[in-house]
């Protein structure tokens, strides 16, 4: 049964994204996750749009992941967070896919219906791009508070309507927080915000000189941008055991 289930997530992750190239074809799910006293998680909530076979199958995987307990006045209590799940469909030479799911990081989750920060229109005319991190802590009430703006390349200039921009848009993000023992808690979170247009020749060399760091083996072929997903900086849940899982065809 568990082998028919991750066939079923492949074939829906292949046929999902087949507009792409034929290469690893990959996509990050944010999949809510109880997790029990004792780190291990019990229950998971998918949005309604993930197809009931695909969210089978990342239940599974996550399920087998477990977590450092969180703790209220030093003991250990059940706590809730928000998963990221990616899934890469690999292709061979004969044209089958393994499925790969692998932990992408935990904590709140920015709600879908936040607006995107407006490129500005100095920096639209010139046709210049930027690559930020937005550090904010999420409260209790979904609010973002304590908010800074940093570049994430060294050397990389940029103009100050960039800034502006992203901490114009995020007054108004809401996110969904993390809950120990049943109540929500501030946790500190890294939001990457990218623009881009045209890159200079050293700019290009920075974008490549990344992907080679994290990991040789994933560089695709044309300009690589970095990743947009979120990073909870002080989650009260860390990961303890949390290997990717693959399942061969």
């Amino acid at each position: 049964m568990k082998k028919l289930m991750l066939f079923s997530g492949m074939l829906l992750l292949a046929f999902a994204l087949s507009a792409q190239a034929a290469d690893n074809r990959e996509m990050t799910y944010k999949v809510g996750a109880d997790v029990d006293a004792q780190g291990h998680v019990t229950d998971t909530q998918f949005d309604s749009d993930v197809p009931p076979a695909l969210a089978t199958t990342l239940a599974a995987a996550v399920k087998q992941w477990q977590f450092v307990p969180a703790r209220r006045d030093g003991r250990p209590v059940p706590a809730h967070t928000f998963v990221f799940a990616k899934l890469q469909a690999i292709p061979d030479a004969r044209g089958n896919y393994s499925l790969r799911i692998s932990f992408d990081g935990n904590g709140p989750r920015l709600r879908k219906l936040n607006v995107l920060p407006k490129y500005p229109r100095d920096a639209r005319q010139l046709r210049q791009s930027a690559f930020l991190f937005l550090d904010a802590t999420v409260r209790p009430d979904g609010r973002l508070a304590d908010m800074t703006v940093s570049n994430r390349f060294e050397g990389w200039r940029t103009r100050p309507s960039f800034e502006q921009a992203v901490l114009e848009a995020a007054k108004r993000w809401r996110a969904i927080p993390e809950q120990v023992d049943g109540q929500p808690v501030a946790t500190r979170m890294r939001i990457p915000v990218n623009f881009y247009m045209d890159f200079t020749a050293e700019q290009i060399r920075m974008l490549r000189e990344v992907v080679r760091q994290q990991d040789a083996a994933e560089t695709q072929p044309g300009i690589p941008l970095p990743s947009e997903q979120e990073l909870a900086l002080d989650s009260p849940l860390q990961p303890s055991s949390v290997a990717a899982i693959i399942s061969a065809p």
